[in-house]
């Protein structure tokens, strides 16, 4: 009975679809509908009706054939019966989708239920349950293919918007940049800056009168930008600049009543670093700004609909007290702002030093700048060698500075500063770009692949950006990740704050190796390990070398080396230095080694010519 009752249904529709209108396509649409199925009447009615579309009609008798089909000749519409599977039982109309994406229009033609099913999870644009109503799908066909037109002109007309956004924002960024402003805020940057800076600190009325320089940080803006996106992050830096203006246009702020007129200028000195400069300036009128700045920032930033409080430490530095030059002046706010970061104050006059290593710490920081700025810190490298086979399988980058005039200066001398000043995270982008470098040039020379160490601050991992930095280094060179192992101090940078454990998880996330140096020197040696994505231990020189006359520092440094094999981790051995002390680390089960009895840290060069 339902066979005869689906047979007179199935008649009474054929002779339905024979009402096809005469005369001209309903639409103006152009390409190819390819029809894929199995079914008589579908196969009878829908190229009369498709055509009358516009469309050119192809049929394809199989799976295959349907694949192949749109493949070669790209159609505008396919529709297809969702139970058809291609030879190794994918779904045709899954596998259309993957291949040809969503720009593909997809009638799916279902028979059931379960046809339905597999229709949306393929992602079909639209579904037809039998019987077909092949009137009905050509207006919906004409409907989808336009709609899908206009997607793609609206896609075309953003594409086009946004190169030509980009081209005015480049060509803003050159104007500001040429005119001396910045490109983000429309403030002075920091060399138009220092060039009115300089310019007021030479002129006769300024001899004897004073300049003061205030360098503004916004503090632990990385979690605000990680908070609300980088877009965001940048209108909140736009609203701080309007404020500074709004400090500059208040005359109560900016007074001089009692001491003549008052200029100020407000700058951005790149980054969350802003300046401001004033003349005329005594200590009561600097402690005015400071406190306007600290008014402007109780009121809240409104953002993508969210209310969000800055805080910021400031510096102030004052012409001629503190220095007579306006890098001088600047580097001394800048100083000072990070000690009001340091101390939590959140504002310091600049403080001369008066003990001499105080003094000499400055003196560093100066000639550090000094050599970054002419190129004069280089790496040096030392290889890591195998245990067993004493081959080289890797190389750690190791900083080197050599002054002119007082000779080499130790890395244990001048890596604190530049971490107290904050060169350390210019430093450390340099040596990472420097170390992928290296490797690529060795490997371009013929050695086969090693592994390059590179060391990692905790200024670096709090920063935010050292992940985008290595990504970049790594793309730059055409490195593979897990070529690049990156060292973190246990006594330096594993402190288990969770902003550091969740920076190092995301460094993993890479593909990078993580290597943790000095290992048993630090106050949560064991600890973080369960915590961490550990591949490498390096033991400490100091129980390699203790080891040999202490029967304690033996036990404590074969079970170091018993633990990191239980973890899975490579062991490396610091501080190697003569064949005893290899041998004993062979028999504890120490995959590798490093120290003088295989080599001292060389230049480049010497390495390859030594280990190539």
């Amino acid at each position: 009975m339902r066979a005869a009752i689906r047979k007179v249904i199935a008649l009474d529709f054929g002779r339905r679809q024979q009402l096809l209108p005469a005369g001209t396509p309903t639409a103006e649409l152009h390409g190819l509908a390819l029809l894929v199925t199995r079914d008589n009447l579908s196969l009878q009615w829908a190229p009369r009706w498709l055509q009358h579309t516009g469309l050119e009609i192809r049929i394809a008798g199989t799976a295959k054939e349907a694949l192949e089909m749109a493949g070669a000749e790209a159609p505008r519409l396919v529709l297809a019966d969702a139970s058809l599977v291609l030879d190794d039982g994918a779904s045709l109309l899954t596998t259309l989708r993957s291949h040809h994406g969503d720009e593909l229009t997809i009638f799916a033609l279902c028979n059931s239920n379960a046809d339905v099913a597999l229709a949306t999870e393929s992602n079909a644009t639209d579904i037809m349950r039998r019987p077909y109503d092949w009137d009905l799908i050509s207006r919906r066909a004409i409907r989808a293919i336009r709609a899908e037109e206009m997607h793609v002109r609206l896609r075309d007309a953003q594409e086009h918007m946004d190169r030509m956004e980009s081209t005015v924002m480049a060509v803003e960024r050159e104007r500001a940049k040429a005119v001396g402003l910045d490109a983000l805020t429309q403030l002075p940057n920091g060399e138009r800056l220092r060039s009115l800076l300089q310019r007021a600190i030479g002129t006769p009325e300024h001899s004897t009168g004073d300049v003061g320089v205030l360098v503004i940080g916004l503090d632990r803006f990385r979690v605000v930008n990680e908070a609300v996106g980088r877009q965001n992050a940048n209108g909140l830096i736009r609203m701080f600049a309007e404020r500074l203006r709004a400090c500059l246009a208040d005359r109560e702020v900016i007074g001089g009543a009692d001491g003549g007129a008052i200029t100020a200028v407000a700058a951005r000195l790149g980054g969350v670093r802003f300046a401001m400069m004033m003349s005329n300036a005594r200590t009561e009128e600097i402690v005015r700004v400071r406190e306007a700045i600290q008014e402007q920032l109780e009121q809240p930033f409104e953002i993508a609909g969210q209310s969000i409080y800055l805080t910021a430490s400031v510096g102030a530095a004052i012409f001629p007290r503190d220095n007579s030059t306006a890098d001088g002046l600047i580097q001394c706010a800048e100083t000072a702002m990070r000690e009001a970061q340091d101390s939590g104050a959140g504002f310091e006059f600049f403080t001369r030093p008066t003990d001499s290593s105080s003094l000499r710490l400055l003196a560093l920081d100066r000639m550090l700048r000094e050599a970054i700025h002419n190129g004069d810190l280089e790496l040096a490298y030392q290889p890591i060698t195998a245990a067993d086979s004493g081959a080289v399988v890797g190389a750690e980058a190791l900083l080197r500075w050599h002054h002119a005039e007082e000779g080499t200066i130790s890395p244990a001398d001048f890596v604190p500063v530049a971490e107290k000043t904050g060169l350390m995270r210019e430093i450390g982008d340099f040596v990472i770009a420097e170390a992928c470098a290296q490797l690529r040039e060795w490997l371009d020379a013929g050695v086969p692949p090693i592994r390059m160490a590179v060391n990692l601050s905790l200024c670096q991992l709090l920063r935010g950006d050292v992940i985008a930095v290595i990504e970049q280094a790594l793309e730059a060179n055409d490195l593979r990740p897990e070529w690049l192992e990156i060292e973190l101090s246990e006594r330096g940078v594993l402190n288990q704050r969770p902003e550091v454990v969740a920076e190092i998880r995301r460094l993993k996330t890479l593909g990078v190796r993580i290597s943790i140096d000095d290992f048993g020197t630090g106050q949560a040696a064991i600890s973080y390990l369960k915590d961490l994505p550990v591949d490498v231990i390096k033991i400490d020189r100091s129980y390699v070398s203790g080891a040999a006359n202490s029967d304690r520092s033996r036990a404590i440094a074969s079970g170091m080396v018993a633990l990191a094999r239980r973890l899975e981790a490579t062991v490396i051995a610091e501080g190697v230095e003569t064949p005893e002390q290899l041998d004993m680390l062979r028999s504890w089960g120490s995959h590798e080694c490093q120290g003088f009895l295989f080599s001292p840290a060389v230049p480049a060069a010497d390495f390859l010519a030594k280990f190539g």
